[in-house]
């Protein structure tokens, strides 16, 4: 299977026992201070509304057939090259089904500007590019609401204009920047992560939860009801043998604030 990019960033929530997932959540500030009280005065209570987030997990599978004959007279990795379709058919949408989620959830949203801060500290924009003025205005957002942004999630398509951004186009001329570690593999602090399930012309600055008041709060979960199965079944009516994938899972967010937008990219 190729790699899991956007389900990663979702815990795996194993449901034994049910059909549905309830995940109780804080529905009050994570940060907010208290009163002074006077002498003598009854301390004041606090109390934190809580609240909850039903999942139902949902079937998805696929089947291949495989005629007797392509088993006898085919060279054994072309059998096996279409089960690796069908095993990466089911992992691209486990991914995409999580990106979906995701996406719906985004608690900010805004358009991308292109524009980015040059050595010389003038101003300059890639049109459809993202720029470095929009990654620090959603990692703002992110951090308004008491999160730390750790991920960010394109298209390969916006992948490649986040190469025009001044710490990749500089290092040619001024060595490797500090600001910027591996080929392409951090954007700002943030771990970047390129995958097609992600729509071009639109990006994602996440939290995986991660909070300066170190409470408890996941981006969400990716619950799983029946882990991903293989059955094989022989036909003898068609003289082939039936290979399918089954699985029931249901990706969830609980908070939208871990999750930034931006809009308006290039798409070709």
């Amino acid at each position: 299977m190729p790699a899991l990019v956007v389900k990663r960033l979702l815990p795996e929530f194993p449901l034994v026992a049910g059909k549905t997932a309830t995940f109780v959540k804080e529905a009050g500030s994570r940060s907010v201070g208290i009163s002074e009280t006077s002498e003598g005065a009854e301390l004041l209570m606090d109390y934190t509304p809580l609240s909850t987030v039903t999942v139902t997990p949902y079937k998805k599978g696929q089947k291949a057939r495989i005629s007797r004959e392509n088993i006898e007279d085919l060279y054994i990795p072309v059998i096996e090259q279409q089960l690796r379709r069908l095993a990466r058919r089911v992992a691209y949408q486990i991914d995409l089904d999580c990106m979906t989620v995701i996406a719906s959830a985004a608690g900010y949203s805004s358009a991308g500007t292109g524009k980015s801060l040059g050595a010389t500290g003038t101003e300059f924009t890639v049109t459809g590019g993202i720029g470095t003025r929009d990654i620090v205005a959603a990692d703002a957002y992110i951090a308004s609401k008491n999160f730390v942004a750790d991920s960010l999630i394109c298209n390969p398509i916006n992948g490649r204009d986040l190469k025009y951004l001044p710490q990749f186009s500089l290092a040619s001329q001024y060595g490797e920047p500090v600001i910027q570690t591996g080929a392409i593999g951090k954007v700002y602090g943030l771990d970047l992560f390129v995958s097609n399930v992600c729509s071009a012309g639109t990006a994602y600055v996440l939290s995986t939860g991660q909070n300066l008041s170190a409470s408890y709060a996941p981006l969400g979960f990716f619950v799983i009801k029946r882990p991903l199965m293989t059955d094989v079944d022989p036909k003898k009516e068609f003289d082939s043998v039936d290979i399918s994938l089954t699985t029931r899972y249901a990706p969830v967010v609980l908070n939208g604030e871990c999750v930034a937008q931006i809009t308006g990219l290039a798409t070709t």
